[in-house]
């Protein structure tokens, strides 16, 4: 006896496991960063260039994230979630690796130089991004 083959997810609930997963990746990552925080030194004067350089990513990932989030249209009443998700999710994968990505390179800062408040604005611009994107507020 053969089974059928198992349908596949909505493509809602497929969003919200990504969304779920790179999030949980982020703050895993962030995490193990944390208790390896300044295990590679940088040389001498390159703190305040990596320091500049995350506020400068912090701010253009925030801002990217933000803005690339407005070209995802809002789900009009009469559109299924499904049919919406089908369509836009794509674009909305495009807006969570940017938060993620900003995630990680704070990460990276908080490891390589140790510099806990610059890697904290940077983790904090991904990790925006990531909330103000979440799967419930695109289709609401």
């Amino acid at each position: 006896m053969t089974l059928p083959p198992p349908s596949p997810a909505s493509p809602a609930t497929t969003a919200r496991i990504l969304h779920a997963s790179l999030a949980a990746s982020a703050a895993v990552l962030t995490a193990v960063a944390w208790l390896f925080r300044g295990s590679l030194p940088l040389p001498d004067g390159a703190g305040g260039a990596v320091t500049f350089a995350a506020y400068a990513l912090a701010a253009s990932g925030l801002l990217a994230g933000l803005a690339f989030r407005r070209l995802i249209p809002d789900r009009t009443a009469s559109q299924p979630a499904d049919a919406w998700w089908r369509q836009h999710l794509p674009k909305a994968v495009a807006v969570w690796a940017i938060g993620e990505g900003t995630v990680l390179v704070g990460a990276l800062v908080l490891v390589v130089g140790g510099q806990a408040v610059a890697a904290i604005a940077v983790v904090l611009a991904g990790f925006g991004v990531l909330v103000a994107t979440a799967p419930g507020r695109l289709v609401s």
